[in-house]
């Protein structure tokens, strides 16, 4: 990058992070790279946008991972890019035009070929025929497949398995989903260190109806490489550019690269390789540009791999990598949630809602647990006693609703019983030898505070609220019990979705009930 380009981009940078972006791209052209109906015969990257029946379509974002322009009035853009150091060209698919995908992978982008000094990329985006502003998404986080002769995949159920469970689940859901469009969201840790198992984690999606997006998370790296450009080679040869976005209807996605790979070029293939959380500079520049073509009344989901907002006990907001950067760009715009997985818990954080002064009041961060289990033991449980599932999430305009849905399969039979809304689970008074304290238990697993109370009443007590308990869940530490001395990795887990109460003296039975913040009602029984 020489000099006058270096200095340009930097005072974009600054721009971006007090807001005033926008203002500046009206005034002046912010990459050089508009078309403005020819082509220039120096740029690097050139091509068209037309929808399905040849109509050249105006405004689409194009990008070649660091640069952003935008398509003009006859459908072109231009690119004055460095081949060298630019693998893919892609688009931002816009609201109204279909997602095309191939056996269930979004089909948004094109390799640049090796060793060119020009390349042009023509995409042609299917016109939708209808409203696409309600559509749902299944998210899932961390499937994280072994090789079924991995050591640490050999315990309770095989992890591959248990994907497979999950993909016929979440097709099952889909296919009664008739009245809108269905997407699919994997925050990252498709594999477990094994680039191999790429195959097998693609296969489980070849025969979707609906395109899963994807983001990369440290697992799917090559854990020996000596960097990071070097480390997503294998994920980029299945699922692409590492950041990137689309529209859905009214409401835009972000999906971002936030796990820098050192560089481990001294560890085996199987290792696990060291990395730091946050975005890189690549990343960033990308993200900045890219969010001065956005409207800052759009509301944002925004997914990464590790989240980017508040976590139990640690704040990346402050810690990671250009953090300041990617919170200033945020929090101009309307409202921004933030998706992750990699913790493998169940966790929620609204800011507005949590804080009396909130440090980011247009923010909540969302954590979801691990769709396939608690690792290596890949059982019914993640760690902090959440369900093995995923998160069904509708959207219609502005209105974004989401709620659990546990997974109906395991290896390959279906759970005949099941809970068809499962949000909560209650423990008896020393269930088990689980609990010793003679309180009665609930975790509530996608608890945030946006929720009602959770009421508990018994043969003398009557919708009494329930303490907030941190503490662990019964069942899922009974098996970190179980298992810690043959599977070190297991580790004991409180959860800050845990509610206690003391039961009347004298009751064997109880129930708990609690509303999320939808309005949808939820109860548990309990007996003793």
């Amino acid at each position: 990058m020489n000099k006058r380009i270096f200095i340009f981009l930097f005072i974009i940078g600054a721009l971006c992070l007090c807001g005033c972006a926008d203002d500046f791209a009206t005034k002046i052209n912010l990459d050089g790279n508009s078309s403005e109906g020819e082509f220039n015969s120096e740029a690097a990257l050139y091509g068209t946008v037309q929808d399905n029946y040849g109509k050249p379509i105006a405004g689409v974002l194009v990008s070649d991972g660091m640069q952003t322009t935008e398509t003009d009035a006859k459908g072109n853009w231009q690119l004055f890019s460095d081949l060298k150091l630019r693998r893919f060209v892609f688009v931002t698919i816009p609201a109204g035009y279909e997602v095309p995908s191939k056996n269930g992978i979004p089909q948004f982008w094109q390799r640049i070929p090796e060793n060119e000094k020009q390349f042009k990329a023509d995409f042609t985006l299917m016109k939708r025929a209808g409203s696409g502003d309600r559509y749902t998404i299944l998210m899932t986080a961390d499937p994280q497949i072994r090789a079924k002769t991995a050591g640490t995949d050999k315990y309770m159920f095989h992890s591959i398995d248990i994907y497979e469970d999950m993909c016929k689940d979440m097709k099952e859901l889909a296919a009664t989903i008739t009245d809108r469009p269905v997407y699919s969201i994997c925050l990252g840790d498709m594999v477990h260190n094994n680039m191999s198992l790429w195959e097998d984690y693609c296969e489980g999606l070849k025969d979707f109806s609906f395109p899963v997006f994807h983001v990369i998370g440290n697992h799917d790296h090559i854990q020996n490489a000596a960097n990071d450009d070097l480390a997503v080679a294998e994920y980029e040869k299945y699922l692409g550019p590492t950041n990137y976005a689309v529209d859905l209807g009214q409401v835009h996605y972000i999906f971002l690269d936030n796990i820098e790979m050192a560089d481990n070029s001294a560890l085996t293939a199987s290792a696990t390789g060291a990395y730091k959380n946050g975005l890189s500079e690549e990343a960033v520049e990308w993200l900045c540009g890219h969010l001065s073509h956005v409207d800052k009344n759009k509301i944002l989901m925004v997914c990464g791999h590790t989240s980017f907002y508040k976590k139990i006990g640690y704040d990346p907001s402050v810690s990671d990598l250009n953090a300041s950067v990617y919170t200033g760009l945020f929090s101009a715009y309307k409202f921004v949630h933030s998706w992750a997985g990699h913790n493998h818990d169940y966790y929620n954080y609204a800011y507005a809602a949590e804080e009396t002064s909130p440090k980011y009041p247009n923010v909540e961060s969302h954590i979801l647990g691990r769709s396939t289990g608690m690792l290596g033991l890949n059982a019914s449980v993640t760690s902090d006693g959440g369900p093995r599932g995923y998160l069904v999430i509708d959207v219609d305009g502005e209105n974004i609703t989401w709620k659990f849905k546990a997974c109906g399969y395991e290896e390959g039979k279906k759970l005949e019983n099941l809970p068809a809304d499962w949000q909560l689970r209650a423990y008896a008074p020393n269930e088990q030898g689980w609990y010793t304290s003679g309180k009665v238990y609930v975790n509530v697993w996608n608890y945030d505070a946006h929720w009602g109370p959770v009421y508990y009443s018994d043969s003398g007590k009557t919708k009494v609220a329930m303490s907030k308990d941190k503490t662990h869940d019964g069942y899922a530490n009974s098996l970190y019990e179980q298992y810690k001395d043959q599977y070190t990795v297991l580790a004991y887990t409180t959860t800050p979705h845990m509610f206690s109460i003391e039961p009347s003296e004298g009751a064997t039975s109880a129930t708990i009930e609690t509303t999320d913040r939808f309005g949808n009602r939820y109860t548990a029984s309990v007996s003793w």
